[in-house]
């Protein structure tokens, strides 16, 4: 079956405002600057950024939160798969944790098939696939995602769906909201080859609309605008960023796949943002914004989720699964003392137990539902037949590379089936070698599952990382509508201003999903009056073009162009939420391998920021774009952001 994917090879990211006890995954971290104080309260954030290695079993970890604004809670579940458990993320992990059938959009192998014949099923998303008169293949994708049939959810993943991959760490983040596991169903997707994007927001009809600005412009753009307190300084913005094969640096050769930024306010506002993406060479902290030319040619994905602190250690317990690199990160000791498992991450503190998966739910700030998992290497774990199809128990599926031993599965309760390639979506003929994002549509769950691996054999060790969302406008926009190059999902804070750990729209609004939105009044800049509205937004960049497109988390969700091209340092979600990751900001610590931001003043802020592109965000790089990521398609995501607990 023929479901909505991203244009050729194409890389993704997330955000997500989040709790500071929601952090798991194996990664490297490559900046932090998280201060004692934050570390001495948080255990986990303190393993991370300390390094410190899970050693006993289980290696898988589940965790659930919701995101921070209490009038629209939105649940959240983050699964962390280690290495050691042998796991795959997709088929074991999300269908099985879910109890729902899959769609998985993922690299995979031939070894690695939907799985048709089980209650819950797992469907590999065909590639390439049509969208918006683009082809987007798995192969030229670096997104990987997931969808949770009758769940209303999307996992936003790392691991591959292949046979190898069951031994690679990773993690899935899940989001519950209708409108984005619809928009992910009905996704519309522009040509590749450019650096236009489109936007998918959480308002009440999710849909795809162009970004206000090609993706590798350095404005208008919810990326910059997102990551506007990354790539300049912003002190009360506490970044960390991970990458496989982050900016200005070499590639670091690690089993991970994983991209992503947090970003937590250090004082007491309660704001975090989680941003997930597939591009390398992407997002410099304090850097300037800067768009890898090499990833035009690829599709990209980029999602935001906004969170509360008290969702920090789950969201770092998930990281940690996927066994990151980290290349930023100003998390005080102050915030990591407060969530132990934000401080394993930043510590780089391995997981040597079992299980290594890690399964966390938990909801944005705007009552969207989230669930994330991860996989460690030592799981030996296929993210879609073994995690995601069975966690959710659903049928699903899938769009990612795969290899001729990862079949779709046909028998069995719950079935995988991998998505034809190439495919025609609105238009647009998309080819899953050209595509460079991952993601799985969970059937029955209303769920798009956002992941970093494959389906092949041999991804079953490589860690990964699965982040679903639960929306029902989102679930059925990636299975009909059409995307463009970049997927970013923006889940907002409660703050307008830059200068918090929040995700950004291109208008430089903080954004989060939510189930209700009121009616939203601007200003004539673009920012928004009322400083408790909350939203959120994926951002996708297809291949061949810095382009990117933006949904956010308003009453009718379309992707619609980013304000500016994502190579641009200026007026784009990204370069608007990392700003204080790429620029120095006092009271915003970070921890780099996708980017943690925290916020060290006293507003119980913090933002998970998730990505699939190499060499992106330095820390105080400034932003710069990665050119050789411009023929990649990315997503970026921003989970959320999330209360300091």
């Amino acid at each position: 079956m023929v479901i909505p994917g991203f244009p050729q090879k194409r890389q993704k990211g997330t955000c997500f405002c989040v709790k500071s006890n929601s952090i798991t995954r194996t990664i490297y971290v490559y900046a932090n600057n998280l201060p004692a104080a934050i570390l001495n309260q948080y255990t986990e954030l303190s393993n991370l950024v300390n390094g410190v290695d899970v050693r006993i079993t289980l290696f898988l970890e589940q965790a659930k939160f919701m995101t921070k604004a209490a009038y629209a809670i939105a649940n959240i579940q983050a699964f962390g798969k280690h290495s050691k458990p042998f796991a795959d993320m997709y088929a074991r992990v999300l269908r099985n944790k879910f109890a729902a059938s899959i769609r998985v959009w993922a690299p995979s192998d031939t070894r690695s098939k939907s799985i048709c014949d089980r209650q819950y099923q797992l469907r590999k998303i065909v590639s390439p696939m049509q969208l918006a008169g683009s082809q987007v293949s798995r192969q030229a994708d670096s997104a990987k995602w997931a969808l949770i049939d009758g769940k209303n959810t999307v996992c936003f993943t790392t691991n591959d769906y292949t046979a190898t991959d069951k031994r690679t760490p990773g993690a899935a983040v899940c989001l519950e909201n209708a409108g984005v596991y619809n928009a992910f169903r009905r996704a519309a997707f522009n040509p590749p080859n450019a650096v236009s994007s489109s936007i998918i927001k959480s308002d009440a009809n999710f849909v795809w609309a162009p970004s206000a600005q090609n993706v590798n412009l350095d404005r208008e753009h919810s990326i910059v605008r997102t990551m506007a307190d990354f790539i300049a300084n912003n002190g009360d913005i506490k970044v960390l960023a991970y990458s496989d094969d982050p900016p200005n640096l070499p590639s670091r050769n690690e089993k991970s796949k994983a991209k992503g930024v947090l970003l937590v306010h250090s004082g007491a506002d309660d704001e975090a943002a989680w941003f997930v993406h597939t591009v390398p060479k992407f997002l410099a902290h304090l850097g300037g914004y800067s768009w890898p030319a090499a990833e035009t040619a690829k599709g990209h994905m980029f999602l935001c989720l906004s969170l509360r602190k008290t969702n920090l250690n789950s969201v770092a317990k998930a990281i940690r699964y996927q066994e990151p690199y980290i290349y930023a990160n100003n998390l005080p000791a102050a915030l990591l003392n407060l969530h132990n498992e934000l401080s394993n991450l930043a510590k780089g503190v391995q997981i040597r137990v079992t299980p290594f998966l890690e399964h966390a739910k938990f909801t944005t700030k705007a009552a969207a539902n989230i669930e994330a998992f991860g996989k460690h290497t030592k799981s030996f774990a296929d993210m879609y037949a073994r995690v995601l199809k069975n966690k959710f128990a659903a049928n699903i599926r899938i769009w990612a590379p795969s290899d001729t031993r990862s079949k779709s599965i046909c028998k069995g309760q719950y079935q995988l089936r991998k998505i034809a390639s190439p495919m025609q979506f609105a238009g647009s003929q998309v080819s899953r070698e050209a595509d460079s994002t991952r993601w799985a549509v969970v059937d029955g769950k209303n769920t798009v599952c956002f992941t970093t691996n494959d389906y092949k054999v041999g991804e079953k060790k490589i860690p990964g990382a699965a982040v679903c969302l639960e929306n029902a406008g989102l679930y059925n926009a990636f299975s009909t509508a059409a995307l463009t190059e970049i997927i970013v999902i923006l889940v907002l804070s409660k703050s307008c201003t830059a200068q918090v750990a929040s995700c950004k729209d291109d208008n430089n609004a903080a954004c989060s999903f939510r189930q209700l939105v009121p009616t939203l009044r601007y200003q004539l800049h673009g920012s928004l009056e009322h400083h408790q509205i909350v939203l959120k937004f994926f951002v996708y960049k297809p291949p061949n073009v810095v382009n990117s497109s933006i949904t956010k988390s308003e009453g009718n969700p379309t992707w619609a162009a980013s304000a500016q091209t994502i190579d641009q340092a200026a007026i784009h979600s990204i370069f608007r939420t990392m700003a204080s990751f790429v620029a120095e900001h006092m009271d915003i610590k970070v921890l780099a391998y996708r980017v943690l931001l925290i916020d060290n003043r006293e507003t119980d802020a913090a933002a998970w920021f998730v990505h699939t592109v190499p060499k992106f965000l330095a820390y105080r790089g400034p932003y710069s774009w990665p050119a050789s990521e411009t023929a990649k398609g990315h997503i970026y995501s921003i989970p959320g952001t999330i209360h300091i607990r």
